[in-house]
């Protein structure tokens, strides 16, 4: 039940991801997809804390290989300001997408307001933030 859940969480975050990246919008994007359409994705993960988050994040990097996206993965050691440094890292790289889930509820306006002025789309992994 866990591998599936895990597997599930993973595919639908990275159809996500192809939608997002690959969707019309406004041009106004500014990835770092290559010529050859492959997509970026900077994912930064809460940490390890469970059995369910460490099969979580192979699933997600198994299943980006299976797709063809290139992933640069973070681990914010449960500590929100690791992952605020992950998502304005990954806004400097010009990823086409970022996706996190968040440590905590709140704190995260500053960043996601850094990444949205990016042009770079955000997608929150089970879990909600307060923003």
């Amino acid at each position: 039940m866990l591998r599936r859940w895990s597997t599930a969480v993973a595919a639908g975050l990275l159809a996500a991801v192809t939608v997002t990246a690959c969707g019309g919008g406004d041009g106004a994007g500014s990835g770092s997809g290559s010529d050859d359409g492959t997509i970026t994705l900077g994912f930064s993960q809460v940490g390890a804390e469970s059995g369910w988050r460490t099969a979580n994040t192979k699933s997600i990097q198994d299943s980006a290989k299976a797709a063809g996206i290139e992933l640069k993965f973070s681990d914010a050691q449960q500590k929100q300001e690791n992952q605020i440094k992950a998502i304005r890292s990954f806004i400097q790289q010009k990823v086409d997408v970022i996706a996190f889930s968040p440590v905590v509820e709140s704190g995260w306006d500053t960043v996601l307001k850094e990444a949205k002025d990016a042009g770079i789309p955000v997608i929150l992994t089970d879990r909600a933030v307060d923003s």
